[in-house]
């Protein structure tokens, strides 16, 4: 049998239900917070469909919502300008910040029904990017591989092998094999099933680390803030335990470490998210240029 909240997210008329839900004229067992959980999945549709500046039929409180989105996005334009980053990142940085308007708009809606104290869009922003907000999963995983990369050159009596050798410039292969590199061998015949997790925290040397944490940092904060610590843990992990797997069954003969299969499991994320939410990144309500300057990601990409 359908909740009561499933059957509203089935009605037809979005409008009919934006304004119930603006007048508090709801069946019992309907809260707050499924109510406001709605307006954004019908302020979102709303956008999704283009231009409604001369939409006749919307209901007084979805319209209000829209301007509120409208205020948001010149506040963000204000202040951070009309440049991105290029590419994947860039069009996920745009995406976040439509979902971070989003909420703000529907904040203010629910502080202005309940006659709450205004939140301010800086007061805000800054609010969803501080505290328990901050990529903690992130920055505990660039401090841990840290670690281990000193622990890798300690254990290797603080020597490089000759980049004939590792041209990674680091420790040599047996002193990662120590710390838990990937060894098929030891995976099957040993039973040594940590190695199945251990090798994304270890690194082939300098060259690799750093190239895995620059990715990590820009990659790995925009997914947590998006969406949340245990998504991006959940995000990493299974993708870099799976990388370790296939690389023990079609490599068996080579040793791996690094954090790619990881850093991998969130690009695809943020490229799943992106093709999900195309046609609201594109539409031109939200992006107040040409078309040109709009899909100047999607050539950057081609």
């Amino acid at each position: 049998e359908n909740t009561m909240i499933d059957q509203l997210d089935n009605c037809d008329d979005d409008d009919a239900l934006a304004q119930a839900i603006a007048e508090q004229d709801l069946p019992p067992g309907v809260s707050a917070v499924e109510q406001q959980e709605m307006m954004m999945r019908l302020l979102t549709q709303q956008l999704r469909r283009g231009d409604w500046s001369n939409d006749e039929t919307l209901s007084p409180a979805l319209e209000q919502r829209l301007r509120d989105f409208q205020f948001a996005q010149r506040k963000r334009r204000e202040t951070y300008g009309n440049e991105r980053p290029y590419g994947i990142l860039g069009l996920y940085d745009h995406l976040a910040g439509i979902r971070l308007d989003v909420e703000w708009a529907e904040d203010a809606a629910w502080r202005r029904g309940h006659k709450e104290p205004y939140l301010s869009w800086a007061d805000f922003n800054m609010k969803h990017s501080k505290g328990w907000n901050e990529p903690w999963f992130t920055y505990i995983l660039i401090i841990v591989c840290t670690g281990m990369l000193i622990a890798s050159f300690g254990v290797n009596d603080w020597l490089m092998e000759p980049i004939n050798i590792n041209p990674m410039i680091g420790p040599s292969a047996n002193t990662l094999i120590k710390l838990g590199a990937k060894q098929t061998a030891l995976i099957v015949n040993q039973g040594e099933w940590y190695r199945l997790f251990s090798p994304m925290f270890l690194h082939a040397g300098i060259i690799h680390y750093v190239l895995n944490m620059i990715a990590l940092w820009f990659i790995g904060k925009a997914v947590e803030q998006c969406h949340g610590s245990l998504a991006a843990v959940i995000l990493f992990i299974i993708p870099a335990v799976g990388g370790t797997i296939l690389s023990a069954l079609f490599l068996p003969e080579y040793i791996s470490v690094g954090a790619s299969g990881g850093i991998f499991g969130l690009i695809g994320a943020c490229i799943a998210d992106i093709c999900i939410n195309w046609s609201l990144l594109f539409s031109k309500h939200v992006n107040d240029s040409g078309d040109g300057t709009r899909f100047r990601h999607v050539r950057v990409l081609l």
